[in-house]
């Protein structure tokens, strides 16, 4: 009777996990909503800024882009604000946040962590899976003033050893300016940060992943 009994029992389970959708873990995974190149453009547009950096004399010595994170805090690549005096973080309602605080720079990893008062601005959060070959990404940034652009491309591959460090590849199209924006997965996810291009392949463009952002954050590197 009990052996009768318990495999009843694992029939009805079986028949209610097939009809819930396969598994639990099926069925949350399939509750995170993928959100449209617009959609993500929309809702994480007023997180990310155009940066000025400035001279000693207070005249513009170079641009980029950043984005805010929780605690108050900003990234952006550490090429941008290298050499820089004074930084400014430029946002999209024409709001400028003056004399910006830097907590610590890696050239290794090319990332400037920033302090900055953002007011009721929401940070981006970085994305808690690894990158993947061929995972759709967005890229966001700055390659004129006033002008945000977004760019759809893949992970070419999640971990590429150039000049001794891993970094991402990307096809999201990157241009000038954009350096020290996010690349954002289809959840709106951080997965990386734009860092530059390669010059020996067209099209073809190199981010810091989210792990590696992760370890500069948290003083692991």
């Amino acid at each position: 009777m009990k052996k009768m009994f318990k495999s009843f029992l694992c029939l009805v389970m079986a028949l209610f996990i097939t009809l819930a959708g396969g598994s639990f873990i099926g069925a949350k995974a399939s509750d995170m909503q993928e959100l449209t190149a617009d959609q993500i453009y929309k809702s994480h547009s007023a997180s990310i800024f155009y940066m000025r950096v400035l001279k000693e004399d207070g005249t513009l010595k170079t641009v980029g882009s950043g984005f805010l994170i929780a605690g108050g805090k900003a990234l952006t690549a550490f090429h941008v604000v290298e050499g820089g005096t004074s930084y400014e973080a430029v946002f999209d309602d024409g709001s400028t946040i003056r004399n910006l605080k830097i907590i610590k720079t890696s050239k290794d990893s090319d990332l400037a962590l920033l302090a900055m008062e953002a007011g009721s601005r929401s940070g981006l959060e970085l994305a808690a899976a690894e990158a993947e070959h061929g995972q759709k990404v967005f890229a966001l940034g700055y390659p004129m003033k006033a002008t945000k652009i977004i760019t759809e491309g893949i992970i070419n591959t999640p971990e590429a050893e150039i000049n001794g460090h891993s970094r991402i590849l990307t096809s999201a199209q990157v241009a000038s300016g954009m350096s020290g924006g996010p690349l954002l997965d289809r959840m709106g996810y951080v997965t990386g940060l734009i860092s530059g291009s390669l010059r020996n392949m067209s099209n073809i463009h190199i981010c810091i992943s989210a792990e590696n952002i992760k370890s500069f954050i948290g003083g692991d590197e």
